[in-house]
């Protein structure tokens, strides 16, 4: 038997972390867009667990990130949209429905917006440190944002129970 289909309304918090998101978007998109002309002709590709760079590309790779992002974004922004289609620790009844899926869905907005801005932050990362202005990535910021996905991901279990 499948899901009941339900609309779940937004709560003011869940409109609150889609603006987080979508401004995480736009930096993520116009901070290449704004440094591209001032990168060397190589930057940071890749940085290892101290936040040292260990790998360098042209500077067009700078673009690898939003393009992710992007087809991330609009990825997790239509998952939210079919709570009724993933799969739960417990039976979907029309009697928890729309508690479940509203639990779901902020789980996943959340989620969205922290790794967009956890992409930002790492693309913010190489262009300050091309630029000569940050010797690599913060260890201690890219060690909350796991922290905060990981949190994203026992969220739904946690209001669960």
């Amino acid at each position: 038997m499948a899901n009941p289909i339900l609309q779940i309304n937004k709560e003011p918090i869940d409109s609150i972390i889609e603006v987080i998101g979508w401004i995480g978007l736009v930096l993520l998109i116009g901070l290449p867009a704004y440094y591209y002309g001032q990168l060397p002709d190589l930057i940071p590709s890749h940085f290892n667990f101290s936040g040292k760079v260990d790998a360098t590309s042209g500077k067009g790779s700078i673009w690898v990130l939003p393009i992710i992002g992007i087809g991330l974004f609009a990825l997790l922004s239509r998952m939210k949209k079919i709570p009724h289609k993933f799969n739960y620790l417990q039976k979907i009844t029309e009697a928890n429905a729309a508690d479940q899926y509203k639990i779901a869905t902020r789980s996943i907005r959340l989620l969205n917006a922290i790794v967009i801005w956890f992409l930002a932050y790492i693309v913010y990362s190489a262009i300050q440190t091309a630029l000569g202005n940050q010797a690599g990535m913060n260890v201690y910021i890219s060690s909350c944002f796991v922290v905060l996905i990981l949190v994203c991901a026992v969220y739904p279990l946690f209001k669960k129970f």
